[in-house]
Parts: structure tokens; sequence; C-alpha cells
């Protein structure tokens, strides 16, 4: 849970600002959490953010790919759920902010693969 993350690096004596770039999230976040109970931030993280997304529904899934192959785009994740669910309507676009809102909430970081080429013998 980021509140205990939070609430761990400050009584290593980390500043608002080290914590904010190690978790990735912005510092006002940071002040917000540390202000709070663990309670009140388990409520708060508890209830639902704005309005239901169009991909809300896929969001299991989605986050199993995402937990298996961090190193995803969020284009083959689109093709995964169009070979998967061949009635959805959904755009690129709508698939690539789903996917970072998740990457950011479950703090699933990207990860390159470097292929490795060299030269076959002729």
């Amino acid at each position: 849970m980021l509140y205990i993350k939070i609430q761990e690096l400050h009584k290593r004596k980390f500043k608002v600002a080290q914590i904010a770039k190690e978790l990735k999230i912005s510092r006002p976040t940071v002040y917000k959490y540390l202000e709070m109970t663990f309670d009140e931030a388990k409520a708060y993280t508890e209830q639902p953010l704005g309005k239901k997304k169009k991909l809300d529904h896929y969001k299991d899934w989605i986050l199993a790919w995402l937990e298996e192959y961090p190193h995803l785009s969020s284009a083959q994740i689109h093709d995964w759920l169009l070979e998967r669910y061949p009635d959805l309507v959904v755009g690129g676009s709508t698939v690539r902010t789903y996917v970072r809102g998740i990457r950011e909430v479950y703090q699933i970081e990207k990860k390159v693969i470097v292929r490795q080429y060299e030269a076959v013998p002729e």
C-alpha cells in the first residue's frame, strides 16, 4: 500500500521530494498521505475515483498481463483484448491511457527488453 511505503521512507528520514521521486508520485500526494492516519488512507484508497472507464470490465485481464509481462506495450494489450473480445470497440489511445493509469496505480514499471544482435557467419 502506498501509505505504508511513504511512512517507511519518512521514518528513514527521507525528504518529501526524495519520497516523491522514489515512488514516482507528486509531492502534494506525499504530503497528503503523511497527514493521514492508516484508517483514513485505507478508506481513501477504497473509494472509487471519478467515473467508470470503458475498460474497467477488462481490468483484471490487463493487470494480470502487465504483472506477468511488464514489457508489454499498450498496442499489444489492445491487440490481445480485440482477439479475446471481438465485439469490443475501443481505440488505441483509450487503451494507452488506461494502461498508463494501471501502471501508475500498481507501480508496474515498463521493462525494456534489449535485443542482442550479432553477425551471422556466411
